[in-house]
């Protein structure tokens, strides 16, 4: 199992749309509007590193008002 983070930025406003529009896919776990430097989170799981490219260059970035998106893939993590 490959997990990673993708912090996304989007068009001014569109954060509900696109956030919408990421928990359609089944490989998005989780999806969060934030403040700061970016405007969404989304935790996402494959079960490859091939499946993780594909999902983010092909489906995940291509989406409408997505404007960059920065991707940091989870080595260890403890779940309280």
């Amino acid at each position: 199992m490959v997990e990673a983070f993708v912090f996304i930025n989007t068009e001014i406003g569109a954060e509900d749309e696109v956030m919408e529009a990421l928990v359609k896919m089944p490989e998005v776990k989780e999806a969060m509007i934030v403040y700061g430097p970016y405007d969404l989170v989304a935790k996402i799981s494959t079960d490859t590193a091939e499946n993780l490219r594909k999902l983010i260059s092909e489906k995940i970035r291509k989406l409408p008002k997505i404007k960059s998106t920065t991707t940091l893939i989870i080595a260890k993590s403890i779940v309280k």
